[in-house]
């Protein structure tokens, strides 16, 4: 029960973080942080190298069509991985 209890404190206090966004002028990928969905999400002005693409399937990212951008559940690799994707 008191790890439930904390579960649920944790998942409150975790959706309740604002969403963050970075975008990056240089070379135009969008990085979303959205906790209330529990996502991380990178966007890309165009198709990223393969090499890229085969680094973000080995991290967790899948291709999201609908949504047009990379993204994995947030957690602290995937938000690594992702900061240093869109530097």
């Amino acid at each position: 029960m008191r790890r439930v209890k904390e579960r649920i404190k944790y998942l409150t206090r975790t959706q309740a973080q604002p969403e963050m966004v970075k975008e990056n002028s240089d070379n135009g990928i969008r990085l979303e942080d959205s906790p209330a969905d529990n996502r991380v999400r990178l966007f890309f002005p165009g198709k990223p190298s393969e090499e890229t693409r085969a680094r973000l399937r080995s991290n967790g990212f899948r291709w999201t069509p609908s949504l047009g951008c990379w993204q994995a559940y947030r957690n602290y690799r995937s938000q690594q991985v992702a900061q240093e994707i869109a530097k």
